[in-house]
């Protein structure tokens, strides 16, 4: 992912692909079909990497509202050291490789997402009202949103400062007190 996310999808060549690892062309086509096969196989392996991660970070974390912004944290990290260019390219010339890609965000870091809010709900941090399938789906375009540099340049804009500005205050408004109190804690702390 690291080569892709430097050189994008488009500007790789399997020579330069086989020359950066390290490989002859019967060990690259012996372990990959081609290029798109590569990129699959990346794509996939950068997936679980992610899942093992955020399971990590799911044990250290005290609490529900702790366990939502350290993944959301960590996912936000993750994405801003890719080439947004990759996911654009990734998108148009190889539609299997996104849909691999957006069935991961749909499915494992919805249901995430999900299982945290209602655990924060019993757990009195978040409001007892709230449709939890709305607030997931809006906190998961809230991490495209961030990551939108059309939206937000990196240039212009202290990261930090619109991480903080994006969910601090949508989360207080679906944060009980309690949660109010633990999310100005995280906020206080946080530094990117």
């Amino acid at each position: 992912m690291r080569s892709f996310s430097a050189n994008g999808v488009k500007g790789l060549t399997e020579r330069q692909l086989m020359q950066e690892h390290g490989l002859t062309a019967a060990e690259f086509h012996e372990a990959f079909k081609d290029k798109e096969d590569f990129l699959r196989q990346a794509v996939e392996l950068y997936l679980e990497e992610q899942k093992e991660v955020q399971l990590s970070l799911l044990k250290e974390a005290d609490h529900s509202i702790a366990k939502l912004m350290q993944v959301i944290k960590h996912h936000v990290e993750q994405l801003q050291q890719i080439n947004p260019a990759l996911f654009v390219q990734i998108q148009y010339l190889y539609p299997r490789i996104w849909s691999l890609y957006l069935r991961h965000a749909q499915m494992h870091s919805y249901y995430l997402f999900y299982d945290l809010l209602n655990k924060g709900i019993q757990q009195q941090f978040f409001r007892p009202d709230l449709n939890i399938e709305v607030v997931t789906k809006v906190l998961l375009e809230q991490i495209n949103i961030l990551l939108n540099h059309a939206i937000f340049p990196p240039h212009r804009y202290n990261m930090a400062e619109v991480f903080r500005g994006i969910f601090l205050y949508y989360l207080k408004g679906i944060s009980t007190e309690r949660g109010n109190k633990e999310l100005e804690n995280f906020f206080s702390t946080f530094t990117q």
